[in-house]
């Protein structure tokens, strides 16, 4: 079998033809994380799915139990290592191991680690190359579990190596405005994927919908958090559940250091109605969703980290029906400063006990839940997010004979 037949060169391309030929087949993707699993949100419901339905042939390699098939979309699993270290180490390679053997013209990348698998991609195994940019990777500096004394030092490396790659890499995919701006004189292309509610997710949501008015009186934290959030959330928590004592507080998808640190400090009376819960698949996360009644998004605006993100969480809150308190993050207010089902808070827990509380005690919640609902199916379109995608991966193939 020749190399091109094993996926391991270019597809053919044809200059005799105005489609340069790319149209014989559909594209095919291959998006490989190491860090995510293999079905996170972002990349299989969001990207990999949406762009399986628009005819392409898709593949993920990445963490998970098994090889599979998920949203019609073709899962390669790897095994995740025990340490960070050595999976950072170890990565590039064993992506580049796994991508290999599977026929793509297309490798997207989901990790700041696998920025060296990329530019071996595109170098040795000629493949179009495309680096998904979850986050300002020039902000590594706030990992907590990098010593604060060599934070900037390896903030600062990552910045100038990830704008080393982005000039040599194929595309750019980034989730807000701000950081499209900032790779603009980066990358040769530059495309905005916002975390806007994939159609599957939609689909789960109307499987699992339950009335607002059925729902238990619970609050829900969606997504991991770092440690000064936690306590901060926890805190708020207190505060709230003191004024609501018919009500329980949920945080969910916690890492297991966030889940450890809660086990340790949240204790008594209290551990009865403020709940911290681990990880969960996106289908269980749908469900839970449509059983409790007010969503919470949390975080610090001297954070300069959410100067330029948008929290995927509050869009999957207003899907599912629940009204959301929220600080004024800058890019979420830009899209939701009209809706009638988001309550912006101050940043200190006694505004944002407050906020909850006044939300929880409203008469009409049900029917501010339902505008939500509505105000995210009408404005927030995961397929129009898809075909932008679509479009750089055709435009990487139409302007060169050379890929």
């Amino acid at each position: 079998m020749t190399q091109e037949g094993r996926g391991f060169g270019k597809a053919r391309h044809d200059e005799s033809r105005p489609d340069g030929g790319w149209n014989d087949r559909p594209l095919r993707a291959v998006h490989v994380t190491s860090v995510h699993q293999a079905d996170d949100a972002r990349i299989l419901y969001r990207e990999a799915a949406q762009l399986k339905a628009l005819g392409l042939d898709v593949a993920v390699i990445g963490p998970y139990e098994r090889d599979g098939v998920v949203e019609g979309v073709c899962i390669r699993a790897i095994r995740r290592p025990a340490s960070r270290l050595w999976r950072i180490l170890s990565a590039s390679w064993r992506a580049l191991a796994a991508a290999r053997r599977v026929p793509s013209d297309v490798l997207h990348f989901h990790d700041p680690e696998l920025l060296p698998a990329a530019l071996v991609a595109k170098a040795v195994l000629c493949r179009a190359v495309v680096f998904d940019a979850h986050e300002d990777v020039s902000l590594f500096a706030l990992k907590d579990w990098l010593p604060r004394g060599v934070r900037k030092v390896v903030s600062a490396a990552m910045g100038v190596f990830h704008r080393f790659c982005a000039r040599r890499l194929d595309g750019v995919v980034v989730p807000t405005r701000l950081l499209h701006e900032k790779y603009l004189g980066l990358a040769p292309r530059v495309v905005t994927f916002v975390n806007y509610p994939p159609p599957a997710a939609l689909r789960m949501r109307d499987e699992a919908w339950q009335p607002v008015a059925e729902r238990r009186n619970e609050v829900v934290h969606l997504g991991t958090l770092r440690i000064a959030r936690l306590e901060f959330l926890i805190e708020v928590g207190r505060r709230f559940l003191d004024r609501h004592p018919d009500w329980s507080m949920t945080l969910l998808g916690m890492h297991p250091a966030a889940l450890e640190h809660f086990e340790r400090n949240v204790r008594g009376p209290i551990r009865e109605r403020l709940h911290g819960r681990g990880k969960m698949s996106h289908p269980e996360v749908i469900a839970y969703l449509c059983r409790a009644r007010v969503g919470v998004n949390y975080h610090p605006l001297d954070s300069e980290q959410v100067r330029v993100a948008i929290p995927a969480k509050v869009f999957e809150y207003l899907a599912c029906g629940l009204p959301v308190v929220t600080t004024e993050v800058p890019l979420l207010k830009e899209l939701l400063a009209d809706c009638p089902a988001v309550r912006w808070s101050e940043d200190s827990a006694e505004s944002f006990a407050d906020a909850l509380a006044e939300t929880a005690a409203r008469a009409d919640l049900a029917q501010v839940a339902d505008q939500g609902r509505r105000f995210s199916d009408e404005r927030f379109r995961c397929e129009a997010e898809a075909r932008r995608l679509l479009a750089m991966y055709r435009d990487i193939f139409g302007r060169a004979p050379d890929g």
